[in-house]
């Protein structure tokens, strides 16, 4: 009886997202919240006043959220309107008072197995809706509450129902036998194991209360095989085959599963709907004859059709996160606890922008080997973190439809080409020398690397003369910017890529100003991250924090936030990175949002091999790769491969602009573009360019025009 007294079951942590939260005025279509709420097991009816149901209207959506319980405390439940004028939420009490954001609860996005086969979620006594229990009662053992263990008038009632029925309807075995059966005895079918059953049935009954056997039965039931993982109890598979809690499960849903322990295989509604539905049915015929249902309700039950989750939208797009959440963890939690103590894990993951990048990048990738045969078995990386806090919210790891084990955000480590200008650029910024508009040479260059001989091109092999320098970047100009590296030294760039947060070693030549350094996707972004937040973040967060069942925090995950550079030194860097959707490499973006303002920057490697793409909006910091594994040359730019991939996530997942305010410390101006003089309105020649306070030009022109 040990093993019922301590912790009955090796049960794998559970891995959540973050809740969604839905603000106010944010960018948001009816239909993609109506898909969210369906894919986080919300019913659709004619009214949302039950928990875990929605109604929707031609205009609105109405939902009663769940409540639910994370590292931050308790948040109720709550009922929600959801309207969407121009294409902009705005969210409602029931008695019509404007609310600034509801949350959605997070949503389980896997397990840490381990080398655990089981999936399993444990259920308290209180948690275990009554009708599920009386379902059970009422099917598998009349005299639970009467007998103690072994039920003499259950074996023979089950004799009569078989012997009038002629097929075996009803089993002999009261729950505690089929308990004793699963957690502690083999399957084998001989008198001694037979006894033994009998006996510890009776132990089991004489030492606990009838609530912690029903308990334990609920939550050990073996009720399907899915691959490697063996499905037990009731709430795993509610989730599993409905996709929502079992408390929301409706009366003809529990007898469902409940007709499933005669035979979980036999029964199992998603490979035989036919013979699953005759079994509930079966089930349903039998709460009639013992008055639990009338026959109105009967008829009206068995005429329900069964309605599985969508095994499409189940499939797992999680793998590859689910890698950075073991990664991280493994410095903290040794594997043998994660995967049997149940623990829950709270991550950043978006659930929008998760399944977004995955729909891109596979639909993009296919597109590109379809219209060039030559890219047959293009594979790609994506990851998405949040703009202002760094929080991973998507990691993408190949270009197919199933996670392949190789997670190329993690493992893909190529040359980053072109994406390494902007840190480049920073470097030059950061000398109090130069600012945006200051001008530089685009010529041939020819160094002499102890006796080879190197000559960098620019992409189109033509050289542009005196360019500013915001030019340059934004056109991806490679003579120029190494001949920015060389004037401010090419050490200094090297310690600015460290200081952002480059940590794989490297020797900092002439080429790595061209971005002949390799880094992996993942590290990008964390290249990246200061610049896109302004400095309000470095590195990248993945788990928040880790709980044990009973709500108790057990460890939380802080960020390191210090980065030795000021936030108008980084907010002017981005706000320069603005240049290049507007006139630069990445204007086919900005075409498809010509209202969006956004920093990026496009990357392409010698021979075309890799393609890059940096993509940084209000909400979101975005870096897409793609290549080949074999890395062969290619027939795609960054401009041309993985810009598409972020323009179709940017596309699904309607996100804001970069707020036109920059840190303190730095202001924008107009500039003329021929002379360093801040310009009037009336002057025609001029562009916005963002400083350093104290760097910007001292005198001005008023452009007056003549008559």
């Amino acid at each position: 009886m040990s093993r019922f007294e301590g912790q009955k079951w090796q049960v794998p942590s559970e891995v959540y997202s973050a809740p969604t939260t839905l603000v106010s005025g944010a960018p948001w279509k009816k239909q993609d919240l109506e898909r969210l709420l369906e894919d986080a097991g919300y019913r659709f009816g004619r009214n949302s006043q039950k928990v875990g149901w929605a109604a929707r209207s031609q205009t609105k959506v109405s939902a009663h959220l769940r409540a639910y319980v994370d590292h931050l405390g308790f948040h109720e439940s709550e009922r929600r309107i959801f309207s969407f004028p121009n294409n902009r939420l705005q969210i409602e009490t029931l008695s019509g008072d404007l609310v600034a954001q509801a949350q959605l609860e997070p949503q389980r996005i896997g397990y840490l197995y381990g080398g655990n086969t089981e999936s399993r979620q444990i259920l308290t006594h209180e948690d275990i809706p009554s009708a599920l229990m009386d379902i059970l009662v009422a099917v598998e053992d009349q005299d639970f509450y009467q007998h103690w263990g072994i039920s003499l008038t259950g074996i023979a009632r089950a004799v009569v129902v078989n012997f009038t029925h002629g097929s075996r309807r009803q089993g002999g075995s009261t729950l505690t036998q089929q308990l004793v059966k699963n957690m502690y005895l083999s399957s084998e079918r001989t008198y001694t194991r037979k006894l033994t059953e009998v006996v510890m049935s009776l132990l089991l009954e004489y030492h606990y209360s009838k609530e912690a056997i029903i308990t334990a039965y609920i939550n050990e039931v073996y009720l399907a095989q899915l691959g490697n993982s063996a499905l037990h109890g009731f709430a795993a598979a509610s989730q599993h085959f409905f996709g929502r809690p079992v408390d929301e499960l409706n009366l003809d849903e529990f007898a469902l599963l409940v007709g499933m322990v005669k035979g979980p295989s036999l029964y199992n509604p998603a490979r035989s709907p036919k013979r699953a539905k005759e079994r509930r049915n079966v089930v349903l015929g039998v709460l009639k004859s013992q008055g639990r249902l009338t026959e109105v309700d009967y008829q009206r039950l068995i005429k329900q059709p069964i309605r599985l989750a969508n095994k499409q939208k189940q499939r797992s797009v999680y793998g590859d996160y689910l890698d950075l959440v073991a990664m991280q963890l493994s410095r903290d939690f040794d594997e043998t606890r994660l995967a049997t103590q149940n623990l829950r894990i709270y991550t950043g993951v978006d659930i929008r922008a998760q399944q977004a990048a995955s729909v891109a990048m596979q639909r993009q990738v296919a597109a590109l080997e379809k219209r060039d045969g030559k890219l047959k078995g293009l594979q790609g990386a994506m990851v998405v973190t949040d703009r202002l806090s760094g929080q991973v919210r998507a990691v993408v790891g190949s270009s197919g439809d199933y996670y392949t084990g190789f997670n190329r955000a993690l493992g893909a480590v190529r040359p980053i080409g072109s994406l390494v200008k902007p840190p480049l650029y920073l470097s030059a910024l950061a000398t109090g020398r130069y600012t945006w508009w200051s001008q530089i040479e685009d010529k041939r260059l020819r160094f002499n690397l102890d006796g080879q001989i190197w000559e960098p091109e620019n992409y189109d092999r033509k050289t542009h003369g005196t360019v500013h320098l915001y030019e340059a970047m934004a056109k991806s100009y490679n003579l120029a910017t190494v001949s920015l590296a060389e004037q401010i030294g090419f050490d200094r760039v090297g310690d600015t890529l460290r200081q952002l947060g480059v940590k794989r070693p490297f020797t900092m030549l002439p080429s790595v100003a061209l971005g002949a350094l390799e880094l992996s996707p993942f590290e990008v972004s964390r290249l990246y991250q200061p610049i896109a937040s302004q400095g309000k973040s470095s590195e990248l967060g993945v788990v928040l924090a880790v709980m044990d069942q009973g709500d108790r925090l057990i460890k939380r995950f802080d960020q390191q936030r210090g980065v030795p550079f000021t936030d108008a030194l980084l907010g002017v860097t981005l706000d320069g990175m603005t240049k290049t959707p507007q006139i630069g490499t990445a204007r086919a973006a900005q075409a498809a949002f010509p209202n969006l303002r956004f920093a990026a920057k496009t990357g392409t490697t010698n021979q075309q091999r890799d393609s890059w793409y940096v993509g940084i909006t209000g909400d979101y910091a975005s870096t897409v790769w793609l290549g080949d594994d074999d890395n062969v040359p290619l027939s795609i730019t960054g401009s041309s491969g993985a810009q598409k991939v972020w323009i179709d996530f940017t596309r699904q997942v309607a996100q804001s602009s970069i707020p036109m305010s920059l840190p303190k410390g730095a202001a924008r101006y107009d500039v003329l573009k021929e002379t360093f003089e801040l310009a009037g309105e009336r002057c025609e020649e001029k562009t916005p360019l963002a400083f350093v306070i104290g760097t910007e030009p001292k005198d001005s022109r008023s452009c007056f025009w003549g008559f």
